[in-house]
């Protein structure tokens, strides 16, 4: 399993939506293999634990981050800007 880190923060236009967001994806814990930990979130931010399984993971923080923003939207409908460091 690949470990990463990720700062979220609401897209424009997302902001009151953000919260329930956070929320819905604490709950979620996985979604499409991915899992996903709340390690603190704020109105306006959230910092977040992820693992996907390694031959999965694509090798750049940026490619992770698109491919992570992608899934949330299609999956989950939500709108998330991601900054992804990959442990």
């Amino acid at each position: 399993m690949t470990t990463f880190y990720m700062a979220a923060t609401p897209r424009p236009g997302s902001e009151d939506l953000f919260e329930a967001a956070i929320r819905r994806l604490a709950e979620r814990g996985t979604v499409d293999g991915v899992r996903f930990s709340v390690l603190e979130a704020t109105e306006a931010s959230a910092a977040l634990r992820g693992e996907m399984p390694q031959a999965e993971c694509p090798e750049s923080p940026e490619a992770l981050a698109t491919y992570l923003e992608d899934q949330l939207v299609a999956r989950e409908g939500i709108y998330l800007n991601l900054d992804v460091n990959i442990a």
